[in-house]
Formats: structure tokens, sequence, C-alpha cells
């Protein structure tokens, strides 16, 4: 038993702290257990959040704010068994925060946005965003920024805070929608009246705008070469917009051939004048 005592008394001094093998095998078992309580959180919490309906956003930070808290009780106890005192550390901490914090006021300024967004529930994991004239589906939200993708694929990373400093327009919560338009100019002696029965039909057949929507034909102008026209509805969601606008295109050219309207080319009367 002596030995044994005296292996676990045996260590290193490293300064002012000696660290001992038996602080070594505690330490050892306060992140072993630091391992466990993480375990039994996010089997607890999992059970909660689905039984809550709690969303992807939320359940992230949820676990993320759980692993850090374990983390650093782990952490402070296993200083504190090694000798380390907590007030002063607490205080020479606090000191170093005040001077890095100076510099890290928009990291902060993020991470507060990013509780704002979760907890609030402004934004979610899955909602169609419209920022700065662009539109973007929410992939995931982390504590300091948010991850995005456009409509053509890419991969956007924007800092939390942008969204408190700004407008956003959420497509998906509420009863928000994006005004569909499609414009169209047809030959000079068209039958005005037939035009605006096919672009109603036209837009009509298109799946994406309800049948209570209404679809609004506008005689825009007297444009050069062509009587104006533009078609207006709405639709729910902004993604596939252009693909929508295109198939009214198409089936407006059907339906206009089918009819006899003509689609003019531009035209540019040239005079020569002769020079005696």
């Amino acid at each position: 038993m002596s030995g044994l005592r005296t292996f676990l008394e045996s260590g290193l001094t490293i300064g002012k702290y000696s660290i001992t093998v038996l602080d070594v095998f505690v330490v050892l078992g306060i992140f072993a257990l630091a391992q466990v309580m993480l375990w039994l959180g996010r089997f607890f919490l999992n059970r909660s959040m689905l039984r809550r309906r709690v969303d992807q956003g939320k359940q992230f930070m949820i676990r993320r704010i759980w692993r850090t808290l374990v983390y650093l009780v782990a952490g402070m106890s296993a200083l504190s068994t090694i000798g380390v005192e907590m007030k002063v550390l607490f205080a020479g901490s606090a000191a170093l925060l005040v001077g890095v914090g100076i510099g890290l006021q928009s990291f902060f300024n993020d991470v507060v946005s990013g509780f704002v967004l979760l907890f609030e529930g402004g934004v979610r994991v899955g909602d169609e965003l419209e920022i700065d004239g662009s539109v973007v589906r929410v992939e995931r939200i982390d504590l300091r920024s948010t991850r995005v993708v456009s409509r053509s694929g890419d991969l956007i990373v924007l800092p939390n805070g942008m969204f408190s400093g700004q407008s956003v327009r959420n497509f998906t919560q509420g009863r928000d929608r994006t005004r569909l338009d499609v414009r169209v100019g047809v030959a000079y002696g068209s039958d005005t009246a037939l035009v605006s029965d096919l672009l109603v039909r036209a837009m009509r057949a298109q799946p994406e705008v309800a049948d209570n929507e209404e679809v609004v034909v506008i005689f825009d102008d007297f444009g050069d070469s062509a009587l104006v026209f533009e078609v207006r509805s709405w639709i729910r969601s902004p993604w596939t917009i252009d693909r929508i606008q295109s198939d009214i295109r198409f089936r407006i050219d059907a339906l206009f051939r089918e009819h006899g309207v003509v689609v003019p080319f531009p035209q540019r009367d040239v005079h020569l004048i002769a020079q005696s």
C-alpha cells in the first residue's frame, strides 16, 4: 500500500503547481464523466426536442450550448484539481476579455444576433429569404454565422449580425407572396381583347399560380414597333421564378401561334437622302 501511495503522490512540479499521478487520474475521471454527461444530455435533449418539434437550427444550438457548458465545468474542475486558484483565473480572464472584447465587437454582435435568430424564430432552417435583392434558402444557423444556398447552388456564409442590420424578406413564414410579371409585345392592329384573354389563359395554366390568385393584364405602352402588355399574378415561392416565367412564355408563344397573334420584330425606318 505504501508503494501505491508513493506512486500516486509522485509527479511533476511546474512553477508553483505540483501535478501528481493521482491528479492525472482525477482529471481523466472528470473528462470521462463529462463524456457521459454529454451522452446523457444529448439523449434526453433529443427526446425532448423531438416531442416539442423544435426546428433544426434550435436543436443544433441547444446541443452546442450543452457541450460548451459541460466542457467548461470539466475544465474548471480539472484546473482546480491541480491547484489553480479560480479567483486568480477569473480576474485574469476578465481583464483579458475587456481588452480582447474591444477588437471583437463584430464577433459578439454576430453571436448575440445568432441567439436572437434562433430563439425568436424570425428565420428558420429551410426558409426562403430575400437579402440584398438575392433569393436564398437557409441551410444551417450557427452561433456566429448562417449558411444559405443561392438559386444557382452557391453556398454563402453570412454573419448573423447582417440580419439585425437590415430588413430581410421571408417568403416561407406568414402569407408573403412574390409578384410574377411577364412582358410581351404584339403587332399593331392585333385584337387587344384576344391578347388579354390569351395572356390570362397562359398564366392560369401555370401550376404554381393558385386558382384564388388574381391575374391582371396591363396594357403597358405603345412601343416603337409593338403594343406592349404585361401579365401579372402571384406565386408563393420565388425559388423557381425564372423557370416559371420561361414556362409561361412558351405557353404564350404557343397560344399566339394558334390564334394568329404576331409578335413583331423591332423595326427601323432608314431614309436615304440623295446628294446632287
